[in-house]
């Protein structure tokens, strides 16, 4: 019995220099039969030269830039495979990726999608020595089923994002893809725990992605990133209501902890862009009692005057 066809999606913006590597590890995959399908956001820099290069090997599309979360839909909705794989145009794919992705999803069908963990690179694709998981780059351990998918995700206990992950495509198209509402960043987290709400998933305990870090990113805009943050637990809150308490809990201590930074960021400098002002204020009519008088304390007393104090000891 033939394997299932794997659609692997790679959505890019401005990374020649990267995707060039980043496709030649896809192409090294040891799964078949896989397409190939590059959607480019609104490349400047010769991305599309690059990938004439490369013929019918892939499906190229190209769109104005409209965001990551428009481009990973757009690009997911012109796949044909029963399954999906995303890579991000700056990652590298350990060959055999999707043929251990897939073997855990067969070890465990109820699951909605597997993922497993990261390993760091830096700008020139070398390792670090570092992984998501505590431990060395060569521990591994068995496939573990995680009955509550959405839980895992946002808690988090598995680095579940879209480079280390393979799921049905049905499921996504079933969830409505990518919420166009996350301008900047956490589409994909939402995306991963929007597919957790609907079953288990399995972790699989090695690595099955390259993550480089040390280029510039949109996780180099603090007060974005942590607005985007805001806007995920915020929207996750409200579907898991009182259902999951535990859940809910450490939702709002992980909200609060965001507000606490970005309250800090906002005593040094003004936050710029006025949304961030916005989501800043949502963020805090959201955190319960308990956790709002955590807040206030850490924002109004403890960090000015830590701020003072580290006033003092430069001065």
């Amino acid at each position: 019995m033939s394997n299932p066809l794997v659609s692997i999606v790679i959505c890019c913006h401005n990374r020649r220099d990267y995707l060039e590597q980043t496709m030649e590890s896809v192409f090294a995959q040891t799964y078949a039969p896989v397409e190939i399908i590059v959607m480019d956001d609104g490349s400047t820099d010769g991305t599309s030269e690059l990938m004439a290069g490369y013929g019918n090997r892939i499906r190229y599309a190209r769109q104005e830039s409209q965001g990551i979360a428009a481009a990973r839909t757009n690009a997911s909705r012109m796949a044909s495979g029963e399954f999906i794989a995303y890579q991000d145009d700056d990652d590298l794919m350990p060959a055999d990726r999707i043929t251990n992705l897939y073997n855990a999803l067969c070890q465990y069908p109820s699951a909605v999608f597997a993922t497993g963990d990261y390993a760091l690179i830096d700008k020139e694709g070398k390792l670090t020595g570092s992984r998501w998981m505590p431990g060395s780059l060569e521990d591994k351990g068995d496939p573990v089923l995680m009955e509550d998918g959405q839980s895992a995700v946002l808690w988090p206990k598995v680095p579940a994002v879209p480079h280390t992950t393979l799921f049905r495509r049905r499921l996504g198209e079933q969830i409505g893809w990518f919420d166009l509402d996350f301008k900047y960043a956490c589409s994909d987290a939402d995306f991963l725990a929007r597919l957790g709400q609907l079953g288990p998933i399995v972790y699989l305990r090695e690595i099955v992605s390259y993550y480089r870090r040390g280029h510039t990113a949109i996780w180099s805009d603090d007060a974005r990133t942590s607005c985007s943050r805001i806007q995920l637990w915020q929207k996750h809150l409200r579907l898991i209501g009182t259902s999951k308490p535990a859940l809910q809990k450490r939702l709002q201590e992980r909200l609060r902890i965001i507000l606490v930074a970005l309250a800090a960021h906002r005593r040094r400098s003004d936050l710029g862009d006025p949304q961030y002002e916005v989501w800043f204020q949502k963020g805090i009519s959201m955190l319960d009692a308990q956790e709002r008088v955590k807040f206030h304390f850490q924002s109004s007393i403890k960090g000015p005057v830590r701020d003072l104090v580290k006033k003092a000891v430069r001065r």
